[in-house]
């Protein structure tokens, strides 16, 4: 699933793209992913001839502002993502009229939703297995929807003050911690392992055990981490691709995440191991990333 790195990467592009355009119609192969009252056509009807007027992003969430009081919220769910080009639909399906990834990369074809733009180019949807969905909201109601409204705060923008009082009664695993998106939004599965891989710290480790200096660490390195890897435009591990239909590079840049059985990069002797917390998989070096337990435990 798309998470912070990734969602960036396409609101940057987007933006650069689509701000001042206007929507001229909306496509949907079917009614599910464009979810309106009064369906497909009711959606068609408010947004035609809007000018997107800005692009923003919480979390993993898009969110297009167009002209009036009205939004368009973007969730690409599991494997969907954003794309914009110039394509025609040609026997019953969309087709990118460009040479290139958008065309030859079989993760590009799965076109669900697609925006006409004022310029004769596309944004489209592009998303294997249908969970992606597209919404129109009112704009003062974005911050309430239900996928937002419980969310944590921005781990780029939060202050180490804010970030440490996060933590005063906090209990649980900090890889568990990390990838919580009620405590800091949009870090996932990624990020959390290579996060901790850089900070030393062993994922099992529990919150409520770890020092001041711990607490700097992880978020130092979480900031660097996710600017790392949207300079790099994002892990493209399975479905993701950016706007233009290429691959992130971070996947290459990765110490920890599925590099189960390699050596680590440390050079400290230590093989990448897998274990799975709360039913997700950690990824960690034995011997740098160190647990830390309770002061009295010896």
């Amino acid at each position: 699933m798309p998470e912070l790195p990734e969602v960036e990467t396409t609101t940057r592009e987007l933006r650069k793209k689509l701000v001042g355009l206007r929507f001229i119609s909306v496509w949907s192969d079917r009614e599910k992913p464009v979810r309106q009252a009064g369906g497909l056509a009711n959606f068609n009807r408010a947004i035609k001839g809007k000018k997107i007027v800005k692009i923003w992003r919480r979390a993993k969430f898009i969110v297009i502002d167009i002209e009036g009081p009205k939004s368009i919220f973007v969730h690409q769910k599991i494997s969907g993502h954003l794309m914009y080009g110039e394509y025609q639909f040609k026997k019953g399906v969309w087709q990118s009229k460009e040479r290139g990834l958008l065309k030859s990369d079989p993760k590009n074809q799965h076109i669900r939703v697609v925006f006409n733009l004022s310029n004769g180019y596309q944004l489209a949807l592009s998303d294997l297995r249908r969970f992606g969905k597209v919404m129109l909201v009112d704009d003062e109601a974005v911050e309430n929807l239900k996928e937002i409204e419980a969310l944590g705060p921005e781990p780029l923008d939060i202050s180490f003050p804010e970030f440490k009082k996060l933590f005063v009664r906090k209990k649980g695993r900090i890889k568990q911690v990390l990838m919580d998106p009620k405590f800091i939004a949009g870090i996932g599965n990624i990020y959390a392992d290579e996060i901790l891989w850089r900070v030393n710290l062993h994922p099992a480790s529990r919150v409520e055990n770890l020092s001041l200096a711990d607490l700097k660490n992880i978020q130092r390195e979480m900031i660097k981490v996710l600017e790392l890897a949207i300079k790099n435009k994002g892990s493209s591990m399975d479905d993701y691709r950016t706007p233009s239909g290429s691959k992130g590079n971070f996947q290459n840049l990765q110490k920890a995440y599925h590099r189960t059985g390699l050596a680590c990069t440390k050079k400290d002797g230590g093989i990448i191991e897998r274990l799975v917390i709360a039913g997700r998989s950690a990824h960690f070096c034995p011997v740098h990333q160190i647990r830390r337990w309770p002061k009295s435990k010896k």
